[in-house]
């Protein structure tokens, strides 16, 4: 006996004595048929067909299907949850302080003069993202703010929903708030750390902050 013949058997044996019974068990649509199974001597006399080989064979493969399908939609499921996870976990590194890093503006104190001159240039410049978009594009321009919400009145670091939602970033710096922009309306890679332009638009943005709030500032 073949192994293929072997397991029909016991899988006949099996579902015979689930079917021990003599109500209808079964209904299956198949290839845009309905096919009812009943078991014992009653079947034909109810007016349905009896039991059969083929019948068991076709309940068991149904079944096996929907089995395979639950499991494999579980399977990818889990898989694109991973992969969402560990995303998020990368472009959280992307937009978040590295460690070593010193900023080169000040948060609390007056920027130089330079820095805001050249962080001005940058709000504007739309070569920064690769669609066209330029930090004036959502925020406004000649101080007239917009875009932002209650929080950007509190002083750096505070909450900015963006960050929070996209990156599960509790609150920014000006800086990182800057790589948040770069990275996801933007899309654009994320700024040198230390470089001039990172220093200079977020020294921009302190003093943007200051407006915003109604506080002095040097714009």
């Amino acid at each position: 006996m073949s192994q293929h013949d072997d397991k029909r058997r016991r899988l006949l044996g099996r579902l015979s004595r689930q079917f021990a019974y003599t109500a209808p068990v079964l209904a299956l649509v198949a290839g845009g048929a309905a096919l009812q199974a009943t078991a014992g001597n009653t079947s034909t006399e109810a007016g349905f067909a009896p039991v059969t080989e083929a019948t068991l064979l076709l309940a068991s493969n149904h079944g096996e299907a929907e089995a395979e399908g639950e499991a494999e939609g579980e399977a990818e499921g889990e898989a694109e949850g991973e992969a969402e996870g560990e995303a998020e976990a990368q472009s959280s590194d992307a937009v978040q302080r590295p460690d070593g890093y010193t900023p080169g503006y000040s948060e609390t104190d007056a920027n130089p003069q330079e820095l805001l001159v050249r962080g001005e240039e940058l709000y504007y410049d739309t070569s920064l993202s690769t669609n066209g978009l330029s930090c004036a594009s959502c925020h406004g321009s000649d101080g007239q703010d917009m875009g932002y919400k209650a929080t950007f009145e509190q002083p750096f670091p505070h909450r900015v929903a963006m960050a929070s939602d996209q990156f599960g970033m509790p609150e920014v710096h000006a800086d990182e708030m800057v790589q948040v922009c770069m990275v996801a309306p933007m899309e654009a890679e994320p700024l040198e750390w230390e470089g001039e332009a990172l220093q200079s638009l977020s020294a921009y943005m302190v003093e943007v902050q200051r407006r915003f709030a109604g506080e002095t500032h040097d714009l």
